[in-house]
């Protein structure tokens, strides 16, 4: 904080306090005239009983606490003697609104609000909020025209030419600025001794500058730039008096966006920022508090995943959660998370007139669950609690403005929630005054909003056309690969009815224990991956299941963020061994921590939650994406006979030493498929284990 703010802020803090102390009184006095009110306790209730100054202590005492409270976590960045009188109504207001619910919320946990006469503490509120405005006004009015004369203000000559001074003038006094006081003028083109501009007097001319000025009481000069050939020789001069110099930059207002002087090695230089840009500071507090309440909410979060999961699966059809691209900090896209709330007709029945929402999914929306899963979002980084909305991909193509607003992260609520048409100027508050007390304000409001069922569905078009896309790609996604199915029956039994039934229930219960144990390990592998490039830790990616169907198997993602970009990162070998084998020897694409859970295999751990859901089994063959298909003819249709695995005989025996281009891992998965036993089953875990720990295969 700088000297300026500091004194500003202890002078209002003492003129609120005393506005307090006079408002207690005063509210005190007003309350003894006013006919008494019975007082009641728990046992007893006394008539006609005289008021004592003494048990309202207490709430005074609550009232500085709550004050000193907010002044921490709200008021620390208020600048009170530069406001106008427009802005110190606002201010205050703020104050007294905010003292008001911490001693709310004081006086209910300590049951102490029965104490104190509610006509009292009207009075005491309403009348601290009048005082303090006129208090506050009254000592800027006194204060800042007996500091700007005092010895204690900076008095400053100012050097220019002459139809350059008003102008001058009035930049200098745009804004309240109460440090320093103008007492004299330089005119470099013309000798105007002892001529007054405005009030202010010309103290010297150009060519006497230097020893007039050392003759004045003045603390600073201020240089017009360009209008002084030897600056250097001025700047120098006056420093080694004691003297500050400042100097106008033309420069500094090339742009009307955020600005800062800065050094680069040797070269001085003007910094102009993005737009609205957010300070490193900030950006720490904020993502600091993020990341510590989205760990507090995750289990909350998980249960209601699960439990909504569990419901959809038993009674719904189609996906749980909703996937769309977002437009996060500085344009980087990610996936945002939404609970499905829409039936898998919906496009039918809203064309028929009929409500598209399931059951679940209208309570959902009614209680804003559906946007529970992006703490998921916040977790990993993507997106904060409180933040700029984050824009589809579409919209941030057609309008490239928006990137501006994409200084901070975006997020899971903000002024946009509270009104459908947030303007650029609410945008531009937000991000240029953003303090973890505006945050909790905003918070603050949605939460009384969404108790109320009067939070603004903002932008509710959007995510109708939104989830009704996903519907689509969701039902053309899940339309089964196409192959010859005739080509291969897998033979059944009651031998092997039996084993696929203990195959099934050693999966959710392997599974179920897997997720519970390894919930530790898995929480830090998500960390360590955030940590290592930032980003999404986990990775889906669409694979073929049994019969074809198309499932998301997930990972821990182990591969750059910008892994995709194959020309630009593979060399020609490695781009010609991807396309035949789907791997690379000595992959560029994988990260410090990524080769460390791949030779571990610990980057497999998700599909736990595959193998839960009924995609995968434990043991099986790998699955393959689409264009492996092609690699094993008409034996695909023996391979997608059988639910792949987590692990199966070729990682067990193999692993990466068994490739395609050989023909031994075709062989492999084969061989499983006409051997499946529970004993082989038993076999291939063990050896995997093995395999695992030793490393054997490892890429």
């Amino acid at each position: 904080m700088s000297n300026r703010k500091r004194v500003s802020l202890y002078i209002m803090n003492i003129v609120d306090i005393i506005s307090l102390l006079i408002a207690f009184s005063i509210a005190f006095e007003i309350r003894k005239i006013l006919p008494s009110q019975p007082f009641v306790t728990r046992d007893f209730i006394f008539y006609g009983y005289t008021l004592q100054r003494f048990p309202y202590m207490p709430l005074l005492f609550v009232t500085l606490i709550s004050y000193f409270l907010i002044n921490f976590l709200f008021l620390y960045s208020e600048e009170y003697l530069s406001r106008n009188v427009s802005q110190e109504l606002l201010a205050t207001l703020k104050m007294i609104v905010l003292v008001v619910v911490v001693d709310i919320i004081i006086l209910y946990l300590t049951k102490t609000g029965e104490r104190y006469s509610r006509i009292f503490m009207l009075i005491f509120f309403v009348t601290a909020y009048f005082i303090c405005f006129i208090l506050r006004e009254a000592v800027k009015k006194f204060y800042i025209p007996r500091y700007k004369n005092s010895n204690a203000s900076e008095k400053m000559v100012v050097v220019c030419k002459k139809n350059q001074a008003e102008e001058v003038l009035v930049r200098l006094n745009a804004i309240i600025d109460w440090r320093f006081h103008i007492t004299g003028f330089v005119i470099t083109d013309e000798d105007c001794k002892g001529e007054y501009i405005q009030n202010i007097p010309v103290i010297s001319n150009f060519g006497d500058a230097i020893d007039n000025i050392q003759k004045e009481e003045v603390d600073s000069i201020f240089l017009t730039s360009g209008d002084i050939a030897n600056q250097e020789e001025w700047v120098s001069h006056f420093q080694s008096l004691g003297k500050t110099v400042h100097i106008d930059l033309p420069e500094f207002y090339l742009s009307d966006t955020k600005r800062m002087q800065d050094m680069l090695g040797e070269c001085a230089v003007v910094s102009y920022l993005p737009e609205i840009p957010m300070r490193g500071r900030s950006r720490v507090i904020k993502r600091s508090l993020d990341v510590v309440l989205s760990l507090i909410l995750l289990p909350f979060v998980l249960l209601v995943i699960l439990v909504v999961s569990i419901l959809t699966k038993l009674f719904l059809k189609g996906p749980v959660l909703v996937t769309r691209v977002r437009v996060g900090m500085n344009g980087r896209r990610f996936n945002q998370y939404r609970f499905r709330v829409y039936r898998m007709d919906a496009a039918q029945r809203k064309a028929a007139g009929k409500s598209p929402y399931t059951a679940l999914g209208r309570f959902l929306s009614l209680t804003h669950l559906d946007g529970l899963p992006q703490i998921l979002n916040i977790l990993v980084g993507d997106m904060s609690f409180v933040g700029p909305r984050a824009p589809s991909l579409p919209y941030f193509i057609e309008n490239p403005r928006e990137l501006r607003y994409l200084c901070a992260k975006p997020g899971l609520t903000g002024t946009w929630c509270t009104d459908r048409h947030v303007n650029r100027t609410e945008k531009d508050r937000y991000l240029n005054n953003w303090s973890l007390g505006l945050d909790v304000q905003i918070v603050f409001i949605m939460i009384i909003r969404y108790i109320t069922f009067r939070s603004a569905r903002t932008h509710q078009q959007i995510w109708e056309r939104e989830e009704l896309d996903y519907i689509q790609e969701y039902l053309a996604f899940r339309k089964p690969l196409d192959y010859d199915r005739t080509a291969y029956v897998h033979p059944m039994s009651v031998g092997r009815y039996v084993y696929y039934f203990f195959k099934r229930a050693f999966d959710i219960v392997g599974s179920l224990l897997g997720i519970i144990l390894l919930s530790p390990l898995l929480l830090i592998l998500m960390v360590a991956v955030m940590a290592d490039d930032g980003g999404n830790p986990f990775y889906g990616h669409h694979r073929i299941g049994k019969n074809g169907k198309r499932i998301t198997v997930y990972k821990f993602r182990s591969m750059r963020r910008d892994a995709g970009d194959l020309e630009k990162i593979l060399t020609p070998e490695q781009l010609e061994q991807y396309r035949t084998e789907f791997k690379i020897d000595n992959d560029p694409r994988i990260t410090k921590v990524g080769n460390f859970i791949r030779r571990s295999s610990l980057d497999e751990l998700p599909q736990l939650f595959n193998i839960l859901a009924g995609d995968l089994s434990i043991v099986g063959p790998r699955p393959i994406v689409e264009k492996e298909t092609k690699i094993y003819g008409r034996d695909v249709a023996k391979l997608l006979s059988v639910k792949p695995g987590l692990t199966g005989y070729w990682q067990a025996y193999a692993r990466n030493n068994a490739t395609y281009e050989s023909g031994e891992r075709q062989k492999m998965e084969m061989y499983y498929i006409d051997h499946q036993s529970l004993w082989l089953d038993i076999k291939i875990l063990f050896r995997t284990v093995k395999s695992v720990s030793k490393e054997e295969g490892a890429q």
